[in-house]
């Protein structure tokens, strides 16, 4: 770890001779110095977000084909704990930071619905979640930049019910597996430092029930995305020099891209009970365009538009019937509009506007049906943008889209609409023009 050190300022005083009537003192004004900034040490915090599941099911016992797919999204917070170590320089002028960190919160992504056609419900429900993970990243000072995975648990809870909801079966269990994910981090000031961090989790491994009706059922795959903003505190003197002040206003233009989860439920009508889940995961990547204004030293607003190839694609035979659902999004777009608070290194920002998706959703018993169709509705979300290097910027963030429903899909009696909620955890890299003056940061 490098400390930097302030120059004193030197004073020299010239003496004159026995009838001089004044002393002259002269001043050597010390070079600015770019300020310490150290991540190492002791951190508690917390946060808030959404996480979102994609998890499936069988029959173990082979009597009854086709899965059920139950997915959902709920709200995820709580607290976390850790350490960082900062250690030499890295690559491109930046240092190594290393650490472990543990959290623990609640999750919810319950969704109860009617299978299709079938006499039973069923739910795959999450309560709370616990990781212990290790973090590897790089700073460029009041910025960080990183990678982390380890250990996982979720407590889940399995039921299965009848159409009445007077019987039930479950299975409560905290199962455990892994956790993966990326994050960005940045100092506020003070000790203080906010973060937006994407996580996917794998505690995949089930029990068999019984249902009700008869019909058996195992969800072995428990499958989750979190996105996570949070707030943490370090502990220790001196973690943090004065921050560097960013003039955030002009054109931009970059790539964003990252992993992305459909949440789509093909509901019965007009007479056709029950829901199909279709739970699909893919990735996103595309470009960028937009516009900010920095109102005040503190406060920018913004116009943005993205325009990205969707990767969802996914399909399944529906448990204990012949029906062959899936859906298949290709392009996603958005307008929107941002209000951010600017530390300096960082912006943290909250957006929200209109966003269109290209969906294909399919039907298929004997008669196959499809429909595509342009869909259009909303999208909110945030995220936290940090200065690179000049005029490049780099941004973490999380969108959640609904788009609403699709056209009425109909094969050989049956009827089913298909509605669609995403969700985006994107990573962006962005070039600023900046019309009035160059991107800089000013200490």
């Amino acid at each position: 770890m490098k400390k930097f050190l302030l120059s004193t300022v030197a004073l020299i005083a010239l003496g004159t001779t026995a009838n001089a009537a004044d002393l002259a003192a002269r001043y050597t004004k010390a070079p600015v110095m770019a300020p310490a900034f150290d991540w190492s040490g002791f951190y508690l915090g917390g946060y808030v977000g959404a996480g979102a599941s994609k998890n499936s099911g069988f029959d173990p016992t082979g009597s009854a084909a086709g899965v059920i797919e139950p997915n959902g999204y709920g709200f995820n917070g709580g607290g976390t704990i850790g350490y960082n170590w900062q250690l030499g320089v890295a690559p491109f002028g930046l240092k190594w930071v290393v650490g472990v960190e543990g959290d623990i919160g609640y999750l919810d992504t319950s969704h109860n619905v009617q299978d299709l056609n079938d006499s039973f419900r069923y739910n795959s429900k999450s309560s709370w979640v616990a990781t212990l993970r290790g973090r590897i990243g790089v700073t460029d000072g009041p910025n960080l930049s990183y990678l982390t995975g380890g250990y996982a648990a979720v407590g889940t809870k399995d039921i299965l019910t009848n159409l009445a909801g007077t019987a039930s079966v479950s299975s409560d269990k905290a199962r455990s597996g892994y956790a993966i994910g990326t994050g960005t981090e940045t100092m506020l000031g003070g000790g203080w430092t906010a973060k937006s961090e994407s996580l996917y989790i794998d505690v995949s491994g089930g029990s068999a029930l019984l249902a009700p009706s008869g019909d058996n059922v195992e969800i072995n795959k428990h499958r989750y995305y979190s996105q996570r903003f949070g707030l943490n505190y370090m502990f220790g003197a001196n973690k943090t020099g004065p921050l560097p002040q960013t003039d955030w206003s002009g054109l931009f233009v970059g790539l964003t891209g990252g992993s992305a989860v459909g949440n789509t439920h093909a509901v019965g009508v007009l007479g056709t009970d029950g829901t199909v889940g279709i739970a699909a995961d893919g990735y996103s990547v595309g470009g960028q365009v937009g516009y900010n204004w920095m109102v005040n030293p503190k406060w920018v607003v913004g116009v943005e538009g993205d325009i990205s190839y969707l990767g969802i694609k996914h399909s399944n035979l529906n448990y204990n019937n012949g029906a062959i659902t899936g859906t298949d999004a290709s392009w996603v777009a958005t307008a929107r509009g941002r209000i951010g608070y600017s530390t300096g290194p960082a912006l943290l920002y909250a957006t929200a506007g209109g966003a269109w998706v290209n969906v294909k959703d399919s039907l298929a018993w004997n008669t196959p049906t499809s429909s595509s169709k342009t869909l259009s509705g909303y999208a909110v979300g945030g995220g936290i943008e940090t200065v690179l290097k000049g005029a490049w910027t780099m941004k973490s963030e999380y969108l959640f889209i609904d788009v609403g429903h699709n056209n009425i899909l109909e094969s050989d009696g049956d009827y089913l609409r298909p509605s669609h909620q995403y969700h985006l955890f994107r990573t962006g890299l962005t070039y600023r023009f900046n019309w009035g003056s160059p991107l800089v940061a000013k200490y």
